[in-house]
């Protein structure tokens, strides 16, 4: 991450760059630190609202895992932020761009680590870097049941989540527990198995571009801001999704 850092400080410094714009991902906010320390300049996470005032400069931020709004004011010359998941859409434009050669110098002492091999080790998607989210509810009806969710979340490479009346029973682990009160989540594509809709728990996930809801009760409150709904019983449901999953798949 440090000879990013510098790769970017000697980018911005040759170019007399005064913003610098990154994602917020767990890397990048690490990387955003390093940046601002290596410049000097002021540094904003989770940014929504880019910015709402520039004299002074002033951005819209997430705050409290997304459960508030808070703006703050960068008064340094240079400013690093780091723009919040799914917080803007693409947009086509007719600009062009003049590639340019840029040679950076990189030492030895950018490198604080060595690698001296790399294995592969597998495992389950983290809910923080994940693209798909595969959350399930009561609505399965025990944990014994939750190995169709975890082949549903294989077959997509998803992460799997639960929601807060789940992990309070035991059923999954806490650190799935995603809403207002457990992990925020922005991904592109959140799938809710069996979940009502809690408000704490949809004001945990809103953030996220397309939700998918399954649910048996055409009145569950989660319908209200799904994107695509499908009532019906998950039993019969997620097998059929599995094996249309695998057959795409075979065949793309």
């Amino acid at each position: 991450a440090k000879a990013y850092a510098d790769v970017i400080k000697q980018a911005a410094q040759k170019e007399n760059i005064k913003l610098i714009l990154l994602s917020s991902t767990t890397d990048s906010i690490y990387l955003s630190s390093l940046v601002a320390v290596a410049l000097e300049a002021g540094y904003a996470s989770n940014v929504v609202g880019l910015p709402i005032s520039t004299s002074p400069f002033q951005v819209k931020r997430n705050a409290f895992s997304n459960k508030a709004f808070n703006i703050t004011e960068i008064d340094t010359d240079v400013k690093v932020l780091g723009l919040a998941k799914n917080s803007y859409g693409i947009v086509e434009t007719t600009s062009t761009l003049t590639e340019e050669d840029f040679n950076p110098t990189i030492g030895n002492n950018d490198f604080g680590v060595k690698v001296e091999s790399v294995e592969k080790v597998s495992g389950k998607v983290s809910i923080a870097d994940a693209d798909i989210v595969v959350s399930a509810g009561r609505g399965l009806k025990g944990p014994e049941n939750w190995a169709m969710i975890e082949e549903l979340a294989s077959v997509l490479g998803a992460a799997t989540a639960c929601s807060k009346p789940v992990s309070d029973l035991g059923w999954r682990p806490h650190g799935e527990h995603v809403g207002q009160t457990g992990k925020p989540v922005a991904t592109n594509l959140y799938i809710a198995i069996g979940i009502s809709g809690a408000i704490q728990h949809i004001a945990g996930i809103n953030s996220s571009k397309v939700k998918v809801v399954i649910n048996s009760d055409p009145e569950a409150p989660f319908f209200k801001v799904a994107d695509y709904g499908i009532v019906g019983d998950a039993f019969e449901i997620v097998p059929k999704l599995i094996e249309k999953f695998k057959a795409f798949k075979a065949h793309n």
